[in-house]
């Protein structure tokens, strides 16, 4: 119940502003992002995450060289890192200090009686060495756990869809 209620004050937020709102609905996900002021606004929910497990969105064409924004589910709290990871390996933190700019943090909830997550967070174009503003793969990670504080590998392959952050396709 609290799910949906979050999703519809999202959805209604997204349908406020003037920038075209893109979405992905499969399996478990519900995104919806658009392109202003050389950012991407990005909300991002799992339905279906534990807690002590991770989560994320990895950007790039090549399943093996993938960089993303990646949520960690711990204690019924949600943490957001950026960095790098593969298909299925677990991510990898970039350091303070790179020289991408930071993603700026909107919300982030967990509901654990419905197993729901969802961030929202502003991502520039210009990250970890990428330009997102040019069509590429976006890849839905599921979930790996987290063990004694450290991520293990995702065991099933990222949901993925061609974007054009500056479209809806």
């Amino acid at each position: 119940m609290m799910s949906k209620m979050v999703a519809l004050l999202f959805a209604l937020y997204f349908a406020c502003v003037s920038a075209k709102t893109c979405k992905y609905d499969s399996s478990g996900f519900q995104s919806h992002w658009r392109f202003a002021n050389n950012s991407i606004m990005l909300q991002f929910m799992n339905t279906d995450i534990k807690n002590n497990h991770w989560t994320g969105i990895g950007f790039g064409d090549d399943k093996n060289n993938l960089v993303g924004v990646f949520f960690m589910v711990s204690n019924n709290q949600v943490a957001v890192r950026t960095g790098a990871t593969t298909e299925h390996g677990p991510p990898t933190f970039s350091q303070n200090g790179t020289n991408s700019a930071p993603i700026q943090t909107q919300s982030l909830l967990y509901f654990p009686e419905d197993k729901t997550m969802s961030a929202v967070v502003q991502i520039p174009v210009q990250f970890q060495g990428r330009n997102l503003q040019s069509c590429q793969k976006w890849r839905w990670i599921k979930s790996g756990k987290i063990e004694n504080g450290q991520l293990t590998r995702n065991d099933k392959s990222p949901k993925d869809k061609k974007v054009c952050p500056m479209e809806c396709n």
